[in-house]
């Protein structure tokens, strides 16, 4: 850097000739400072008072020198001496008068009247003379003088009859002041232009109107609670609600009735009302939010949602709202112990199967978990009617205690209750196992008025004596009494006293959680483990699950190598004096009639199974289909024309809970594109065997090659990869299923290593079944693939190799071979649209996986 650069650059024109960050003359003075002559400060001298210290500051206040200055001699000190008593007591008694001085200085004579001395105003301090006047405040001169001062056209009412009326207007009741008209829904003043004695007509409006608000919400929920009972298809949860809201407005009224009408002022008045007024808001709110439920599970639903926000808002009444709960939903409960077998009371409950339905208030696992119990014990009835887990009762099992509802009770309690339930149940699933009988039930113990059905005038099966006998024990019986709201009626009256002598309890947020389903998640966890256990043992070995799902997968996918045997010489067979549809040689008369393909297919499954009998009756049939895929079928050289052809198959009872329509659906579709695939197998096979011949020429033995080649590795990827992979991984996993089981039954436990039900078997043979349709290209992603693999199909059907024109031949093979790279490339793009997405889900790997296997066995 040159020496140029280290020097300020000068700005002509700015500050003289000096730019304006350039400072000439840094130690110049400024031109505001003052010459530094005597006189010229800012600050004058300073002058003491004291003229002696003035003149020797400066030699009295200077420091000594430190190099030679010595401390002097110090002086010794004497012992302490002992004071003298005299001396002592002589000081004391002084202080002690001192101290009486000072004392009587800071006493008030109030016995002893002062003249002439006011301690109210300054004024009667700074003059003596001051006289002070009488001060008159208008309140001091009682209503009475407030009344006269107010407008001549208002009429002016006595408190203590004002007070009563005021007081039945905020309980809902008309009074000589205030009555209810029905058509506006309000209370309305039989008198115009009033108030009370001692207040203005503002205030007055003001009281009325808040009293008002009180008394509407009082008639409002009292015709609510009307309405309820007298609705002939009423919801059990909405009757429950109104049996609830009618304790409340008693026990409102009864704690109200005494202290509003004996108030002696409207301050009083309003005390006694502030916190109704809160509760009845809430229950209005209440009401409102449920007024639109059509079933008890959306009704519970709006329950939780506006009773969460009380708890959010942190209400006094929190509590309150949490039996008012607990009431509305024990319809519910009730409902749900009779779905999932924990109770066999009979409750004048409608039977439903919406209970579940729109349930906000339970979680997605806990409605997963009753559906699932209820489904299964549906599926035990049919399969096991006299099982313990149906009639527990029967087998000297304990049903569930209502008394789980109340969240008062001791979760702990709950919880021991429940393991003494596993216990029996447990116990008497091991005698049902065994072959023992039942005990003796006590519900239905003999009268000796008790008459058979052979003393009846009529004959009665087994299920009319039961429910006549049903009928007998219910009328036995004490009728039931009305639903228990003294808890409501205690809490509602707790918590107003407590208002009312302001105690305000913590609120507990976690409380809303404790409902009557948390009480009863561990009758429901043993139920279901329960109820799981016996399911899947049941299906494995009482019904022989895997035999059934091994014949779909012989027949449905083929897996069976004397069925495909069978089928292919019944289907495609070209000798003459053969029974078959000789389908190769068909080119008019397709479809068979079905005589000739009943013909045809006899004895083709019973001769791959080996019996008659087979399970599920299956069967040929025929598809049902639309117009466009009808004119298919009618090309006996269309790779649809087997379309048509369907296996059918009825899973009994209980088998149909996993072999369901959806699962028989999904074999069929598989079936359908196999059935192509064997085709083509068979075709490409008999078009190798003719090109092999001596008369063949090159170009049909070169197109038979490539057809052969292309054709097989298809079919080899849709039997090894397509079917083969899923099947032997769900093989797997019921093996480890079974074995879980027979581990289960060594220990003598039920649900430690096999957790999971019906459902979740259904789910892994569904998820099976997925993945080959996804591996056949059955899913609407694939339609370009299938497309493409369809064209080969039909190119391939329509040669003849037969021909003598080679050049055609050749033609035919280059277009088969443009036909395997457009599907190449159509795989390739599969995958390059799956590789742009940041997140890959199971079926896309595995459609990644499928097309890198097809793309080797395709030779790519």
């Amino acid at each position: 850097m040159t020496r140029s650069r280290l020097q300020p650059t000068t700005i002509h024109g700015m500050d003289g000739d000096h730019g304006p960050f350039d400072v000439p003359d840094f130690w110049r003075a400024s031109a505001f400072s003052l010459p530094d002559a005597p006189g010229q400060t800012l600050f004058t001298e300073t002058q003491f008072e004291l003229p002696l210290i003035n003149h020797h500051l400066d030699t009295e206040l200077q420091l000594p020198d430190l190099d030679d200055f010595q401390f002097g001699k110090l002086d010794d000190l004497h012992p302490i001496q002992e004071p003298d008593q005299a001396l002592l007591d002589d000081l004391e008694t002084s202080t002690t008068s001192q101290s009486d001085e000072f004392d009587d200085l800071w006493k008030l004579d109030l016995t002893t009247p002062a003249e002439h001395v006011s301690l109210r105003t300054w004024e009667a301090f700074s003059r003596q003379d001051h006289t002070e006047l009488p001060i008159s405040y208008l309140s001091d001169a009682g209503p009475r003088a407030f009344d006269a001062l107010q407008p001549d056209d208002t009429n002016v009412l006595q408190s203590a009859f004002a007070l009563k009326c005021l007081a039945l207007l905020g309980l809902g009741r008309s009074s000589t002041l205030f009555q209810w008209k029905k058509e506006d829904k309000t209370f309305v003043t039989s008198l115009d232009n009033v108030r009370l004695s001692g207040l203005s007509s503002t205030s007055f409006d003001s009281l009325v109107q808040r009293l008002t608000a009180v008394g509407c919400a009082f008639v409002e929920l009292r015709n609510f609670v009307q309405s309820s009972y007298t609705n002939k298809n009423p919801l059990a949860a909405r009757v429950a609600l109104a049996t609830t809201v009618q304790a409340v407005l008693e026990a409102l009224d009864q704690n109200l009735s005494d202290g509003v009408l004996t108030a002696t002022s409207c301050l009083q008045l309003l005390a006694r009302f502030e916190g109704p007024a809160i509760l009845l808001s809430e229950m209005k709110k209440l009401v409102s939010a449920t007024s639109f439920a059509s079933t008890d599970a959306a009704f519970l639903s709006a329950c939780h949602e506006i009773i969460g926000g009380f708890t959010n808002a942190c209400s006094p009444f929190q509590p309150l709202h949490t039996e008012i709960l607990n009431q509305v939903s024990r319809p519910w409960f009730q409902a749900i112990c009779q779905s999932t077998g924990l109770t066999h009371h009979h409750f004048d409950l409608p039977v439903r199967d919406d209970i579940l339905e729109h349930s906000a208030h339970i979680s997605a696992d806990d409605s997963s978990q009753i559906t699932e119990i209820m489904a299964g014990l549906s599926v035990l009835k049919d399969s096991a009617p006299d099982h313990p887990l149906l009639y527990p009762a029967s087998w000297g099992v304990d049903s569930l205690d209502l008394d789980v509802s109340d969240t008062a009770v001791d979760f702990d309690q709950i919880v021991d209750k429940a393991n003494k339930y596993q216990q029996d149940l447990l116990l008497a699933i091991s005698k049902y196992n065994k072959g023992d009988s039942k005990s003796q039930e006590v519900h239905h113990k003999p009268c000796s008025d008790h008459l058979v059905s052979e003393q009846l005038p009529w004959s009665l099966d087994e299920n009319q004596q039961a429910y006549f006998e049903d009928v007998g024990m219910q009328f036995a019986e004490s009728p039931d009494t009305t639903a228990d709201t003294s808890g409501i009626r205690r809490l509602t009256v707790e918590i107003l006293e407590a208002d009312n002598n302001h105690e305000r309890s913590t609120a507990d947020l976690r409380h809303l959680a404790k409902t009557t389903l948390h009480h009863l998640k561990p009758y429901l966890c043993v139920q279901s483990r329960l109820l799981n256990g016996t399911l899947l043992r049941l299906l494995f070995r009482q019904f022989a699950l895997r035999d059934h799902i091994t014949l779909n997968h012989s027949f449905h996918l083929l897996g069976n190598g004397l069925f495909v045997q069978h089928l292919t010489n019944a289907l495609f067979t070209s000798e003459t004096n053969a029974r078959g549809l000789r389908l190769d040689n068909r080119s008019k008369q397709w479809p068979p009639a079905s005589s000739e393909l009943r013909l045809g297919l006899m004895g083709v499954l019973s001769e791959a199974f080996g019996s008659n009998d087979i399970p599920g009756n299956l069967s040929f049939a025929i598809r049902e289909l639309g117009d466009e895929e009808i004119e298919k079928c009618l090309d006996a050289n269309s790779i649809h024309a087997l379309d048509f052809l369907r296996l059918r198959y009825e899973a009994p009872t209980p088998l149909n809970a996993i072999l369901d329509d959806n699962a028989m659906a999904r074999y069929d579709d598989c079936f359908r594109v196999l059935l192509g695939v064997l085709r083509m197998l068979h075709f490409v096979t008999l078009l190798r065997s003719t090109a092999q011949q001596k008369t063949s020429s090159p170009a049909s033995q070169a197109f038979a090659h490539e057809a052969w080649s292309c054709v097989s590795g298809l079919a080899s990827y849709f039997f090894d990869i397509g079917v083969g992979g899923p099947w032997t991984e769900f093989q797997r996993t019921l093996d480890n299923m079974e074995a879980n089981l027979a581990r289960e039954d060594e220990e003598g436990s039920f649900g430690q290593h096999v957790s999971f039900g019906i459902s979740h078997l259904r789910d892994r043979h569904g998820d099976m079944l997925d993945t080959i349709r996804s591996r056949l290209f059955l899913r609407s992603r694939h339609d370009k693939v299938r497309s493409c693999i369809e064209d080969i199909f039909g190119l391939v059907l329509s040669v003849q190799v037969e021909t003598h024109d080679e050049e055609v031949l050749w033609q035919h093979r280059s277009e088969l071979r443009e036909l395997i790279k457009g599907l190449e490339s159509t795989l390739n793009e599969l995958t390059r649209k799956i590789g742009k997405k940041k997140v890959m889900n199971q079926q896309d790997r595995d459609d990644v996986f499928a097309v890198e296997v097809l793309s080797f066995r395709l030779g790519q």
